[in-house]
């Protein structure tokens, strides 16, 4: 999963870093690619969990508020940035991935190529 994750990001130029966390959001992987900005390492495994402890992608957080729901915004652990995706086995969330380094929108790209679902 990591792997699809990187390849679509050195694709594109973007340096980043990615997390996977299982369904309770404990990190199981995590790689962080050369020149990443050291901020992204921590915003990649908080959108990890965040995807996995809620069971949605990231992206609904910042739709949320951006559509006036500014208390979901202190919810526990939430990362209101495009870029985190539950990963999905029968139905079930298994986990999640994180990614950070470029736009949310670009992060997410990479999340997505990573779960196959570009």
């Amino acid at each position: 999963m990591a792997a699809g994750v990187l390849a679509e990001c050195q694709k594109n130029g973007w340096n980043v870093a990615v997390a996977v966390v299982d369904n309770h959001g404990f990190l199981v992987y995590f790689e962080r690619m050369d020149n990443t900005q050291t901020g992204s390492m921590d915003i990649a495994v908080g959108k990890a969990r965040s995807a996995a402890t809620y069971r949605r992608p990231t992206r609904v957080f910042m739709e949320a508020i951006n559509k006036g729901a500014p208390a979901t915004a202190t919810l526990p652990g939430v990362f209101a940035s495009p870029g985190g995706l539950p990963i999905m086995v029968d139905g079930k969330v298994t986990g999640g991935v994180g990614v950070s380094g470029v736009t949310g929108d670009q992060d997410e790209q990479c999340a997505k190529a990573g779960l196959g679902t570009t």
